[in-house]
């Protein structure tokens, strides 16, 4: 068994202050006061019952609302969430390679959650300049897009080509350690932002578009591409990412997960894949595969690298 979980992708802090949801609270209780029609999956406490020890944790304001002021009050909102969390005890933030391995030795002896930032699309930031300030705080993976087009790239759900603005930020993420999670963007945009940045790469949370043709996943350029960076990619155990076919009102067998398992794992080998299972973020229990309700059931699901080790070895490598 893996000495602990690794999720690499998971909306805390949004869920938390734009759903109002208490994440500090046992998740049963969560439920039962849970206004939503999606039924919650994750809290702080059980991210810590099922020895969750990493986390991706997200910086997420929804491009679809407000401008550039709103989402820079929310995404700093968010952040201060996230610091206040951790002066409580509840989780730890990994700024740098030290706190990282500073955790490593703790974790075992007193459960406390470790969380890596992850801006969620880069459309907050009114230009590249603004990435040092969230840097000096703690953000050490970046999404240039979620879904929708920006000044950036072009997203899945907007298709459009990597920009002159989207160059230098990757200039400037390179230059920072910021590592660059390919979740979300256009294929347009993808492969010229791996010829143009030299630093870290992933896919926090993708399925394989091979089983799931939607541009919302990678294909198998992509996931050959992110193999020959040694990246890793997150499976996401949500229905509508594993079975084009799905409707709400059933959950699919795990089977349609271990599929994308299996696929993925034949492109970029078994150190490549690991989960990212974006719980919570716009899907609850009712979209789950069978079996699956919390994050301690995650530990069926596979070997010690998929479950943790693979993206606690690709952290080491450049964190």
């Amino acid at each position: 068994m893996a000495p602990f979980l690794v999720d690499a992708h998971l909306d805390l802090a949004y869920n938390a202050l734009d759903l109002g949801r208490d994440l500090t609270l046992p998740l049963e209780a969560l439920r039962q006061i849970d206004p939503h029609p999606d039924t919650p999956v994750v809290t702080l406490p059980s991210l810590r019952e099922a020895r969750v020890g990493l986390a991706f944790a997200t910086l997420f304001v929804d491009p679809r609302e407000g401008g550039l002021a709103a989402w820079e009050e929310a995404l700093y909102a968010q952040l201060a969430l996230y610091e206040a969390w951790e002066r409580r005890g509840l989780v730890r933030l990994l700024r740098e390679r030290e706190d990282l391995l500073a955790h490593l030795r703790r974790f075992p002896e007193d459960g406390v959650p470790g969380l890596v930032l992850l801006l969620e699309g880069a459309h907050p930031l009114r230009g590249p300049e603004e990435l040092r300030p969230l840097r000096e705080r703690g953000l050490r993976l970046l999404s240039l897009t979620w879904a929708t087009q920006n000044a950036y790239a072009g997203g899945n759900a907007e298709p459009g080509p990597l920009t002159e603005e989207g160059l230098a930020l990757l200039r400037e993420m390179e230059a920072l350690g910021v590592a660059l999670d390919l979740s979300h963007l256009s294929e347009e945009a993808l492969f010229p932002a791996l010829a143009a940045y030299g630093g870290p790469v992933c896919a926090t949370h993708a399925n394989c578009r091979a089983l799931t043709p939607t541009p919302r996943h990678l294909s198998d350029e992509a996931l050959k591409a992110l193999a020959g960076r040694g990246g890793v990619l997150g499976l996401v155990p949500f229905n509508a990412f594993l079975d084009p076919g799905w409707r709400r009102g059933e959950r699919l067998p795990l089977a349609a997960f271990l599929r994308h398992k299996a696929h993925a794992e034949a492109i970029l080998g078994p150190r490549g894949v690991g989960l990212g299972t974006d719980w919570d973020g716009g899907f609850g229990l009712e979209a789950l595969p069978q079996g699956l309700d919390r994050h301690r059931d995650l530990w069926a699901l596979g070997d010690e690298g998929f479950l943790g080790g693979n993206w606690l070895s690709w952290l080491l490598s450049w964190f």
